[in-house]
């Protein structure tokens, strides 16, 4: 999946994006650009995969990895930068998620008020205005062809209709991630990539006085969740230096932990996936669905083979493998099962797919 950090001006995301990516792009040297954005791949920490590698001990082990997308700050009211935060936008549009970074710091460098309650009605509102352009040139357009003997021309009444919905409800600056109830409905809004019906998750970013326990930071801004709270430059500061070198430094900031890792499971929960498992001799592999999906989604996610030539699917659940010690126990306490392609995978699952090729 891929991920864009939103943000305005100044607002620390390329810190966040040097904290995730660990200085693997140097955005110092290479900025990023409304044109030519940084681009990192980040694993997601997992102990069950650990665990079944730790156990199987394959050459391989492949975790979920997201890709994080870093742009240029949003510059709303620019008018001598409204090409490039068209081409900022236009980035978010194609991304899976947003991470909308806030400023919570004071900084002499970093001039204007700190608010970041008004920052996220800052993005909030200019993402459902550009929505909101969108959606309008669409109608105008479909109202056009729909006097018109088209044979296509009851979808376009529906299309018009929804749209219609939508427009009411971005006029009313309410976003439109509750707006589809059809496939056709959830179609149309993916076909415009609307930016108000994407999965947020929210990053705090805090000072260096709050690193320690930049959760108490949060709690006194009243945002909403999916929230994460960090500071975001010290983060970065710690990401670059050797890792034999990093809890020496982290303990003496006060820091137990790094915060930006938090970021990686919750957006996997803000985008409502589960995570399965598959083994084998020359990997084990973690592998992220969306919620709801089947045994054969699951198996084509793997390989299109494998779905094309579904049989069935050998399931069992992590927590029963781990407490039984190995599959040949897991199978005498009657926990593997053996299920069909209509079978609703289930977070923590590890499957074996048998296929016929």
């Amino acid at each position: 999946m891929n991920v864009a950090l939103a943000g305005l001006a100044l607002s620390g995301k390329t810190c966040l994006f040097d904290a995730l990516s660990e200085g693997a792009v140097d955005s110092a040297s290479n900025p990023a650009r409304a044109d030519q954005p940084n681009v990192a791949s980040v694993a997601v920490p997992d102990e069950r995969l650990d665990w079944l590698y730790e156990h199987y001990r394959p050459p391989k082990r492949v975790p979920v990895h997201i890709e994080f997308l870093d742009l240029p700050g949003l510059t709303p009211g620019r008018s001598d930068l409204a090409a490039q935060n068209t081409a900022i936008t236009e980035h978010l549009r194609r991304a899976d998620a947003l991470v909308y970074v806030l400023r919570a710091f004071d900084s002499d460098r970093v001039p204007g008020r700190v608010d970041p309650q008004a920052d996220r009605g800052v993005l909030d509102g200019e993402f459902l205005i550009s929505d909101l352009d969108v959606i309008l040139r669409r109608i105008e357009k479909i109202e056009g062809q729909i006097t018109k003997p088209l044979p296509n021309r009851d979808a376009l009444k529906h299309e018009l209709e929804f749209l219609t919905r939508c427009r009411q409800a971005l006029e009313a600056e309410k976003p439109l991630h509750d707006m589809a109830r059809t496939d056709a409905e959830r179609a149309v809004l993916h076909n415009f990539a609307a930016l108000t019906e994407k999965p947020v998750v929210t990053v705090l970013n805090v000072g260096e006085q709050h690193a320690s326990s930049p959760s108490e930071a949060a709690a006194c801004d009243g945002l909403s969740p999916p929230l994460v709270a960090l500071c975001a430059s010290l983060e970065a500061e710690i990401s670059q230096l050797p890792p034999d070198e990093r809890a020496v430094f982290m303990e003496e900031m006060g820091l137990d932990r790094m915060h930006a890792i938090d970021l990686l499971p919750a957006i996997h929960q803000a985008r409502d996936r589960v995570t399965f498992y598959t083994t084998g001799d020359k990997e084990v592999a973690a592998r992220s669905i969306p919620r709801g999906a089947t045994a054969v989604d699951a198996a084509g996610d793997v390989h299109t083979d494998m779905a094309r030539g579904f049989i069935r699917a050998e399931v069992v659940a992590f927590d029963d493998l781990a407490a039984a010690g190995d599959i040949k126990q897991a199978k005498a306490d009657g926990h593997v099962r053996l299920e069909g392609r209509d079978y609703v995978v289930r977070d923590g699952d590890i499957i074996l797919f048998r296929f016929s090729r």
